[in-house]
């Protein structure tokens, strides 16, 4: 891989230490579990640090050819950047149900192609369904 995937992944490494530590220090909850606010975002954290050593692995082992013509991989990933900034946008005013439907359909569809749109209509149904349930009725978290 080019040098440029080298610092990504050095960057999205150290971001997620950073969060990780950050998360760390989250005030302790008073009542119940006091780790309870602290364990999705040091989980996210940690994830997103794995994640950045196992980009930083992969470039270290891997060498490619670089080209001016930017290659399909490029143009999707900006595609994903823009689905996600769509998200962002759209998420509050929208509401959780129908933006992360949208998003996560339009995001799959985009990954696995067009030729699989049952399956990523499906994966993104039961995700969007699944997760309002949990945070809804489970957690009693009000999604907008």
């Amino acid at each position: 891989m080019e040098a440029k995937d080298r610092y990504l992944a050095i960057i999205v490494l150290v971001f997620g230490l950073v969060y990780t530590l950050a998360s760390w220090n989250l005030p302790r909850a008073p009542v119940g579990n006091p780790f309870g606010p602290v364990y999705f975002p040091l989980g996210l954290g940690v994830l997103v640090s794995v994640i950045g050593l196992l980009m930083l692995v992969q470039s270290l082992r891997t060498r490619q050819e670089t080209s001016r013509k930017p290659s399909k991989l490029s143009v999707r990933m900006w595609i994903a950047v823009l689905f996600c900034v769509g998200y962002a946008l759209v998420f509050n005013r929208v509401g959780f149900m129908i933006s992360t439907f949208v998003f996560l359909t339009s995001f799959l569809l985009l990954l696995n192609g067009f030729k699989k749109w049952l399956m990523s209509l499906s994966i993104a149904l039961l995700y969007t369904i699944g997760v309002w349930y949990l945070f809804e009725k489970v957690f009693l978290i009000n999604l907008p």
